[in-house]
């Protein structure tokens, strides 16, 4: 049985339709409400669902809610939406949305999208731990340092895969590289990435430490490179 978290404030979110065909679905629904709670509650889960609400910073709660999520979980990750324009979708599915579902749809059509995400996401799941399960990690599979290709903006993983970074995530991953096994702070990764301007600190490193990840890292982020530093930034393990 699945367990699926649910982000929001609303205090009837109990009592709304999706949440009763959710639950008559069998699926063990999760009220997260309080942040400081639900940010220790998110690797027990399978799936989240981020309720947008109406309010003058809803995008960027959402934006710090999928960024944090992220950090912590490879789990399914839909933002519930009444009126969502495409440019924000888009931030959304950037930071690492699996989805946006829109409000106008039914229970039924909810519950069936909500179905097929989990059945691809158990499916790769029992697959990846098949694989773990028949080849042991060896030490010779543990990754190597990352090599800076300078003249193509790109890196070289495990000595033979070439991966092409933008010049934003180049200069990311170069930083990191020349302070593997410290922590570097957004503050300090952000001063020296990017030129001039100091709104949206966190979102700006946070999104392209994602994008590196979806890069470097083939979604595993749990033995991968670049580990994060919970409430202070990131760093590049040895």
């Amino acid at each position: 049985m699945y367990n699926i978290g649910v982000v929001s404030s609303n205090p009837e979110i109990e009592n709304t339709t999706y949440i009763k065909a959710l639950k008559e679905s069998e699926y063990n629904v999760h009220y997260l409400k309080e942040k400081h709670k639900w940010e220790r509650q998110t690797c027990e889960l399978d799936a989240l669902i981020i309720e947008e609400e109406e309010s003058d910073n809803q995008m960027s709660l959402i934006c710090e809610s999928i960024i944090k999520i992220r950090e912590q979980t490879s789990a399914l990750v839909w933002v519930l939406s009444q009126n969502t324009d495409k440019s924000t979708r888009i931030v959304y599915l950037k930071l690492g949305a699996d989805a946006i579902i829109d409000t106008s749809i039914d229970s039924e059509e909810l519950v069936l999208l909500i179905k097929g995400h989990l059945k691809r996401y158990s499916e790769k799941k029992q697959r990846g731990l098949k694989v773990y399960e028949e080849t042991p990690l060896q030490e010779s599979d543990v990754p190597k340092k990352i090599e800076l290709v300078h003249s193509n903006f790109s890196v070289l993983l495990n000595g033979s895969q070439e991966v092409n970074l933008t010049k934003l995530e180049f200069r990311t991953i170069e930083l990191l590289s020349n302070h593997v096994g410290q922590a570097l702070t957004y503050e300090e990764i952000y001063k020296n990435v990017w030129d001039g301007g100091d709104e949206d600190k966190q979102y700006r490193v946070a999104n392209i430490i994602y994008h590196l990840r979806r890069k470097i890292e083939n979604e595993d982020h749990a033995n991968g490179y670049i580990k994060t530093i919970r409430s202070k930034g990131y760093m590049l393990m040895n």
